[in-house]
């Protein structure tokens, strides 16, 4: 039986009584989420029925800025589970040595967290990552360089789920990076993963493409649909199932 995976961008605090309820209703056995705040996470844990999480700071938010977040302390990226966990990777590719406060989108440490986790039937490793900003999408030096230093952590889980947050759109250098790493199973049609109705640059109705859920070929992963009205950008979801092994 193949277990469902979610991977959502929240930005804080901002959607929680949007997203939750819907959330709840798709019940994933697997949640991956990027900007989350630490202070919500055993509310999101109990309205989505996780009985366990893994949160890694990544940077400190203490008060309103032009990015809009709330001065609630830590965020970062989180996974939540309904099932067995065997392990916990966090692995750190980029950034300070302490966490810093926030001030510009590239102020947080890039970390990505693996879980190994457990159906009773087989077994899966999923990872998320907040991946580096970038204007208008345009590929960076700094995104160029963080690359290379996840690459080989990447490839030490050759069997591996990898979502998130990109920041890179699909189609350009940096997407395609991850492409030769990973099969990009969100449908070709989608044409974007950026929610204008929600995303502070909404009136320019962003085309980009930069959240998916990446597999190697020992997962397949089917109905992949893309969710609107959860955050400013739209969930993913997906059903994963281990072919090998």
């Amino acid at each position: 039986m193949p277990i469902k995976l979610m991977t959502l961008n929240i930005e804080g605090d901002r959607h929680l009584d949007r997203f939750l309820p819907v959330v709840h209703t798709i019940n994933p056995d697997v949640i991956c989420l990027q900007e989350v705040f630490e202070v919500n996470l055993e509310r999101i844990a109990t309205e989505l029925q996780m009985t366990t999480v893994k949160f890694v700071p990544t940077v400190i938010a203490q008060q309103k800025n032009q990015y809009h977040i709330s001065p609630l302390g830590n965020w970062g990226v989180a996974i939540m589970t309904k099932l067995a966990v065997t392990d916990w990777q966090v692995e750190r590719y980029s950034g300070f040595r302490d966490l810093k406060v926030f001030q510009l989108p590239n102020d947080d440490v890039r970390t990505i967290i693996i879980g190994h986790f457990s159906d009773g039937a087989a077994e899966y490793r999923i990872a998320t990552t907040h991946f580096t900003w970038t204007p208008d999408g345009e590929v960076t030096d700094a995104q160029r360089q963080d690359f290379d230093r996840l690459k080989p952590i990447l490839q030490r889980y050759p069997e591996l789920i990898l979502c998130g947050d990109f920041n890179s759109p699909r189609s350009k250098e940096m997407f395609g990076l991850f492409e030769t790493l990973f099969k990009d199973n969100l449908p070709s049609e989608v044409m974007t993963t950026i929610d204008s109705s929600l995303h502070y640059a909404g009136h320019l109705n962003l085309q980009l493409v930069v959240d998916t859920i990446f597999s190697t070929p020992e997962y397949k992963v089917t109905d992949v649909q893309v969710v609107s009205g959860l955050s400013d950008h739209k969930g993913i979801v997906g059903m994963v199932e281990r072919v090998v092994g």
